[in-house]
Order: C-alpha cells, then structure tokens, then sequence
C-alpha cells in the first residue's frame, strides 16, 4: 500500500509533506480554491508520494483521508496513533468545505455525440480537422477549429455550433440519398468500403513479416536508413489501423431493406448514423463567417460528396 502522503510512518509526520499539507488547508479555509491551492503547492516544489504534481482530485483525496487526523474511518480517534496532520476539528472543517463545494457544483452535462468529429469536419480556413467542444461548461455543443500551437498548423477562427452544423448537413446527406439511383450508389461505396477494410487487413496481418525483411536489412543498411526505414514502416502500420478503425464503422451500416430513410434516420443509433454520413461524405469544410453573411447555416458549409 502507497505510503500516505504526511507521513513517513504511522503517527511520524513527514516534515516537509506535512507542513504543505497544513498550508493548503490554510488556504482553502482561506476561499483559494483546490486548482489554485494545487498551484501554488505545484510553484513551491512540493510533490505526491508518487513525485508527481498535485491535482485537486488528489489534494481532496488526501485531505478527506480519516488519518490525516489520526482517526478510523468511522470517524473515531486510534488509540496512540502519534502525531496528526490535522486537528479532528481541521478535519472536519476540510470535509465540510469538500461538501458545500460539491453541492454548488452544477449538474454533470451530459456527453454529447459529435456526427462528424472523425476528420469529416474541416475548418475552412486552414484545412486543419475540427474537434467537438464546449466553449465553457454550460454551453452549447460546437465544432471548433483547434487554437494554433507547435508542429499543429490549425488557425483556431472558425467555429460553428453543433446543432446548425449537423441538422445542415443531415438534410443534405438525406436530400442525397432520395434521388433516384442513390440507392444503388450507396450500395457501391459500401462495396469498395469493404474492399478496402479486407485489403488493409491483409496489409496489417503481413506487418510482422515486413519487419522481420528489415530486420535482415539491418547489416547492409547505414543506421540513418535503417531508422528511417523502420520510422516509415511503423508509420504506415500505424495509419492501416487506423484507416481499417475508421472504415470498419462503415462496413456494417445497417440499411439493407429500409425504404424509408427519414424515419430510419429519426430513429438510429448515433453510431448507424455516423456510418451513414462517412459513406456519403468524404469531407465536410466548415467557412467562417462573414459580416452580414452566412445567417443561412448551409451557407457556411461546403460538402465533398464520395463518388
């Protein structure tokens, strides 16, 4: 059992440990809040057991921890326990703090599932994929091109709520597969989807024997292209997975029979319509708006359709 931070032993206080630990209670009797207090203990050098930098999880795992106060977890005091952390009376300051905050704390949201967060999404600007966010905790569900940072070439500007970006293009996709012949050009693409997935996994199965090849190589080659080589081999495993992950929600999309899309589409797993989308759409490029434009939400996206 990890020992507990505070301590060195039963009753034997960890010096350092133990005056960090009184510090941070002073604080949050204080009003500093557990991320700021955590902070703080994070600036001064102070670490958990493990060495690692104090998160308020941690900090209120800890604390809430009966031993800090020398007591059972009924809440009694132990016998000769030895020198404490805190005070019985610090400790249930520190548990009563812990509750009021939980209780101001607002109700869990639940998890959104975002139609088109596998790289259909696109920011119009910068080509960079779009990731599902929140602005802040009670806001809507939205699309967002990702703020700029090292080796990630994104432009962080453009920004579209999720409901006006996924009603617009369900309706198109829907729109789509209601001409006549979709049926039948669904029933290709699912094809050569399946095709592909079978021959990727016959990529991914030779891995190991195209590994073994450059591992015979290895004797011939001058380290540098050795280590490209085996970079590059790697590489290419690592996107047939992931290719073969993205395909394989497609390949068992469940419409054999429907006649009637709409109502099938109401009713689907979101995972059945997200499959739905991928097969008829290769990319979907989201446009930032512009002033006194774009109040239409299917004017601000431009749909690559797979052919």
């Amino acid at each position: 059992m990890a020992r507990l931070s505070g301590y060195q032993s039963r009753g034997v206080l960890h010096p350092q440990e133990a005056g960090a630990l009184r510090k941070a209670a002073s604080r949050l009797f204080a009003g500093q809040n557990k991320a700021e207090t955590c902070r703080w203990m994070n600036r001064e050098g102070y670490r958990t057991t493990f060495g690692n930098e104090w998160v308020p999880e941690v900090l209120t795992r800890v604390l809430s921890h009966p031993r800090m106060a020398g007591l059972d977890s009924d809440g009694n005091p132990i016998e000769d326990f030895g020198a404490t952390v805190l005070t019985p009376d610090e400790y249930r300051r520190v548990l009563a703090l812990f509750a009021e905050q939980r209780s101001q704390q607002p109700e869990a949201r639940e998890a959104f599932e975002y139609l088109l967060t596998d790289g259909e999404a696109e920011c119009g600007s910068c080509q960079h994929a779009m990731v599902g966010t929140r602005v802040t905790g009670d806001a809507d569900p939205s699309y967002r091109c990702p703020p700029p940072r090292a080796r990630q070439p994104s432009c962080g500007r453009v920004r579209m709520n999720a409901d006006r970006l996924e009603d617009s293009v369900t309706e198109e996709v829907l729109a789509e597969l209601l001409r006549p012949g979709a049926q039948e050009h669904l029933a290709r693409l699912l094809a050569d989807i399946r095709a592909e997935a079978e021959r990727l996994k016959e990529h991914i199965a030779g891995a190991e024997k195209r590994f073994e090849e450059l591992r015979n190589m290895r004797n011939v080659l001058v380290a540098a292209a050795y280590a490209a080589a085996e970079k590059a081999t790697k590489d290419d495993l690592r996107q047939s997975r992931n290719r073969l992950r993205f395909l394989e929600q497609m390949t068992d999309l469940p419409i054999d029979g429907v006649t009637n899309l709409v109502e099938w589409w109401n009713s689907a797993p979101r995972s059945s319509q997200r499959a739905l989308v991928c097969v008829e759409i290769a990319k979907v490029r989201v446009l930032a708006v512009g002033r006194g434009r774009h109040r239409d939400p299917s004017e601000r996206i431009e749909i690559e359709w797979r052919t």
